[in-house]
């Protein structure tokens, strides 16, 4: 299955703004509107120059998270799978994901109720397998519904790192089966897990990871970074032949998300 479509779904930072702490990136943190706009509107570019198609869904005031696209769910195979966000503050970003959907002729199919799921900020497909993180936003439960939605094997993760809260934090596909990902966001054993997917694992250090270096992600064959100058990149260029492109999304990260955290793959 290919699960690296050109075809993204952003919202414009219209509203964006920290007016709570759900994570602890949020803490004390306070947005420059003018430059995230700014940011995005050259993240747009850039995926557009690379080949990418976007689809905006408008964001609505009182949701200044909306903007973080990937956390709403889970579109494949013309299903999406919407989430059921863990804190209060972001419940009622769903609605408006929903609408946009049934819009654009999804067929939506929901998780049972009670449970955390946070979209593709848990959740990566890699061929015929899940690979979904829980411990923080979602729970194991909706990782299970998800690949039973999908018809797709399981491969659950569990994350101990408040910092990397969201699998889509501390894990990243780099290449057609390379990906990058930071040991210590996961409990110990967890990422043996994955040799049976036949890939190849390069850790990052927290340095790295601090930078949001596994929210990297790819468009066609270029992987999008948000920082250039770390040894992780280095390596992904010098010694596995991976193109790199930078692009800056520092307002963003300062609510604990990055490229990967804005854009949905659809």
């Amino acid at each position: 299955m290919n699960d690296l479509s050109l075809n993204f779904l952003l919202c414009k930072p219209d509203f964006f703004s920290i007016d709570y702490c759900i994570n602890p990136w949020m803490l004390n943190q306070k947005i420059d509107l003018k430059n995230a706009m700014e940011q995005w509107n050259r993240l747009s570019e850039t995926i557009r120059h690379l080949g990418g198609e976007i689809k905006t869904v408008k964001q609505v005031k009182g949701c200044p998270d909306m903007v973080f696209t990937a956390n709403s769910g889970i579109a494949f195979q013309n299903k999406f799978l919407p989430a059921a966000m863990k804190y209060t503050e972001r419940q009622v970003e769903t609605i408006h994901f929903k609408r946009w959907f049934e819009k654009n002729g999804y067929d939506i199919v929901e998780l049972i109720p009670g449970f955390s799921f946070e979209g593709r900020g848990d959740v990566l497909i890699h061929g015929n397998t899940l690979v979904g993180g829980y411990g923080y936003r979602t729970d194991l439960q909706s990782l299970e519904i998800a690949a039973g939605v999908f018809n797709l094997d399981l491969i659950h993760l569990e994350l101990i790192n408040p910092r990397f809260y969201h699998l889509d934090t501390c894990f990243c596909k780099v290449g057609e089966n390379k990906f990058i990902y930071f040991p210590n966001a996961f409990k110990k054993g967890e990422i043996k897990k994955l040799k049976k997917l036949n890939i190849e694992l390069i850790p990052v250090s927290e340095e790295d990871a601090r930078l949001f270096i596994c929210n990297s992600m790819l468009v066609g064959d270029v992987l999008l970074v948000p920082e250039l100058r770390c040894d992780t990149v280095r390596s992904l260029r010098d010694n596995h032949g991976i193109k790199v492109c930078h692009v800056n999304v520092s307002e963003f990260l300062k609510s604990g998300g990055s490229i990967q955290c804005l854009c949905l793959r659809i």
